[in-house]
């Protein structure tokens, strides 16, 4: 203390101008490092409000993917049974096909055995008619040898009429 009450206020002087400098470079050094600070804090609290939508942003779209990947889930069962079913349909077509292709063969031997069938009958149609015509013929030929014996017999009835008529006459 006694060096300091042996300086002049001279000497105090330039000390306080240079503690007063620094007072106010340290004051202008805290009201800038306080805007600083409020600045990170606005940095900060958007960044912290940015982040919250991120996540929340995040969640939803997790939310929309896990409900895409149920719907996807869920159009590839039906995928799969129509699937199924279209190959079910496909092979009962296919046994259809082949039972059709079996009764179109079946269908042309029983055509074409009723072709020659109908064949056969006309063929066989022709060939009574040929036998009628004959049996006509032949009845027609029988009645007049039967017409003939007819009147033969008479003939001869009547010579024997005449005959036994004569044996009478000639004994009486």
């Amino acid at each position: 203390m006694s060096s300091v009450s042996s300086s002049s206020p001279r000497d105090f002087d330039p000390l306080l101008k240079d503690l007063n400098e620094k007072k106010q470079s340290f004051r202008r050094n805290v009201v800038s490092l306080a805007a600083e600070l409020k600045e990170v804090r606005g940095r900060l609290v958007s960044q912290e409000q940015s982040f919250a939508q991120e996540t929340l942003t995040r969640q939803e779209a997790e939310t929309k993917a896990k409900h895409m990947e149920e719907e996807i889930s869920k159009l590839q069962e039906r995928l799969e049974e129509r699937n199924w079913e279209f190959q079910a349909s496909a092979s009962a077509s296919e046994k259809y096909l082949s039972e059709l292709d079996d009764l179109r063969s079946q269908l042309t031997a029983t055509q074409a055995t009723a072709d020659a069938s109908a064949a056969s009958a006309q063929s066989a149609q022709v060939q009574c008619l040929a036998l009628l015509k004959e049996l006509d013929e032949k009845n027609s030929s029988l009645k007049e040898h039967e017409d003939r014996v007819t009147r033969l017999g008479e003939q001869l009835d009547n010579l024997q009429k005449d005959l036994q008529a004569r044996e009478c006459s000639k004994s009486s």
